[in-house]
């Protein structure tokens, strides 16, 4: 006959087993997390920058581009297997330090082991929060950053 502590043994060994297991599946699962090297496209063709992406667990996405000054913050989804799409902001400041405007972009695409593309629509909103503009349409594709030894 099994006691209380015994049973209750038995359940955490069988909850890290399927823990585990999960994990393993998860992880060989194709998955857009990671850092990316992102070169938009303009016009069709490249833009004279690029920018680094990352989609963290959680659903965290933080990006920086050698374009402008600053990095953008902001959530992403996993769409189907191998689709995503996300929205961050990114806000700029004049010399005096204070907000100059606030710059959004939307995206949605596609990943495929190391490469990935998509399009993505930029607004770039003033300090009341009032659009400056017609938002901007691109495309881009991508690179996953990988892991290299030293």
């Amino acid at each position: 006959m099994l006691n209380r502590r015994e049973v209750l043994a038995g359940l955490g060994v069988a909850t890290v087993g399927s823990a585990v297991t999960a994990g393993a599946a998860q992880a060989a699962a194709p998955t857009v997390r990671g850092a990316w090297l992102i070169q938009p496209k303009t016009s069709g063709a490249p833009a004279p920058f690029r920018a680094l992406a990352a989609f963290a667990a959680g659903g965290v996405f933080i990006t920086t581009g050698q374009d402008e000054p600053g990095t953008g913050i902001g959530e992403w989804t996993a769409s189907g297997a191998n689709g995503f799409a996300f929205t961050y902001l990114n806000f700029h400041f004049d010399s005096a330090g204070k907000l100059a405007n606030t710059v959004k972009v939307r995206a949605a695409g596609t990943f495929k082991r190391t490469t990935l593309s998509g399009r993505a629509t930029l607004t770039t909103l003033g300090p009341s929060g009032n659009p400056l503009g017609p938002d901007r349409r691109f495309k881009f594709t991508g690179k996953r950053v990988a892991v290299e030894r030293p």
